[in-house]
């Protein structure tokens, strides 16, 4: 039978979207355990989900009249191409996906006023709604709940982007939780470098790599500094150890492609970058989400991680120049970790000059332990 969400979810499909669902305007079922992640503070400092902690499990309030979602998602899963020093997260290294899927949303909310002759109210969620989208994928089939907290999907694995359609009319249901997967397998929690994934299902944001290094606007902490490794934007460690996604096929959808300028961004290179040039390299990139001095900062971490006191010389140059004192900060924490006597020189002779209280502390802190 050929029904109206027959052919909504088949022009879904022809948008891109690997998964689609339907499920009904709802309260979804996941609301209580958001809320207690919230007031364990777990969210770290995004401040944003603890103002909406008690509207993410209500989809029928962010459209007048909801009655139907529309579950859809859209592989970013593409071979391995990241350069090194200074990985970006496999996410972000084509175009940003909010605004390429919101446009694909709109198409098909046309498509389907075009398809009823009415003019049915629809809204877009990419990522930028209070609303629990997980919950929403989960209830459509789209996957189960992975022990990293991810949505995993038996065929696709779980590079995937969520987006939802809410629309005010009837349209029959399409998908229902999918079985758990996982078994007994712990590979994302046992890899996890920081200890993010404190228990099955359950991850502290604070601990995360990907926390610390796009959302995480102020100095990372000391501790959780050397298990940054080498990622400058975001991580997938616990994606690229997951069985299910190295069975997962990869995407030819080529707005999530690697786009060469991002896959080419080292760390030294963007320590080096001024204003005008990260946004000139990183127009329509998830990757300008931490601002110049964010993403300066996690250079900076990266190459005191690396080992390799070639990179002294830039590091001391831009402990120099570099105007923002975060970045400053991380700076002279990279020199420390390196070590030897140049790093240690030029540290010291910082120190008689800088005028920011926070890098000063950094900088002793460096010479202590370098």
């Amino acid at each position: 039978m050929n029904t109206l969400t027959d052919r909504i979810l088949s022009r879904a499909h022809e948008l891109g979207f690997v998964c689609a669902g339907v499920v009904p305007a709802e309260p979804l079922p996941h609301g209580e355990a958001f809320r207690r992640w919230i007031d364990a503070e777990q969210h770290g400092s995004m401040d944003w989900l603890a103002r909406t902690r008690d509207a993410r499990d209500h989809p029928e309030a962010l459209l007048d009249g909801a009655r139907s979602i529309v579950a859809l998602a859209a592989s970013y899963h593409t071979p391995d191409a990241r350069q090194r020093p200074g990985e970006v997260a496999m996410y972000a290294q084509g175009y940003d996906y909010h605004k390429v899927l919101e446009h694909r949303l709109e198409t098909l909310a046309g498509f389907i006023r075009a398809e009823t002759g009415q003019e049915v109210n629809a809204r877009a969620a990419v990522d930028r709604l209070p609303l629990l989208e997980r919950d929403v994928a989960y209830l459509a089939g789209i996957g189960w709940y992975g022990k990293n907290t991810m949505i995993l999907n038996r065929d696709q694995g779980s590079y995937l982007f969520l987006a939802e359609l809410i629309v005010d009319i009837d349209l029959e249901r399409v998908g229902a939780p999918m079985k758990d997967y996982c078994g007994t397998c712990t590979r994302c929690i046992d890899a996890c470098p920081t200890g993010a994934i404190v228990a099955p299902g359950r991850l502290d944001a604070r601990r995360c790599i990907a926390y610390l290094t796009i959302e995480h606007r102020g100095p990372i902490p000391r501790d959780l500094r050397p298990g940054v490794g080498l990622h400058m934007f975001g991580c997938d460690i616990c994606q690229a150890v997951c069985p299910w996604n190295s069975k997962a096929p990869h995407t030819r959808d080529w707005p999530f492609v690697g786009r060469p300028e991002v896959l080419a961004l080292s760390a030294d290179r963007a320590l080096q970058m001024d204003q005008a040039e990260f946004h000139a390299t990183l127009q329509l990139s998830p990757v300008q989400r931490p601002q110049r001095a964010g993403l300066l900062r996690n250079a900076a971490v990266v190459l005191g991680n690396t080992g390799d006191r070639r990179w002294i010389p830039l590091l001391i140059e831009r402990l120099r120049a570099e105007p923002q004192a975060l970045v400053r900060g991380h700076i002279a924490w990279a020199l420390g970790r390196l070590g030897g006597a140049a790093a240690r020189g030029a540290l010291a002779a910082r120190l008689e000059q800088e005028p920011d209280p926070y890098v000063q502390d950094e900088i002793r802190v460096a010479l202590d332990e370098s």
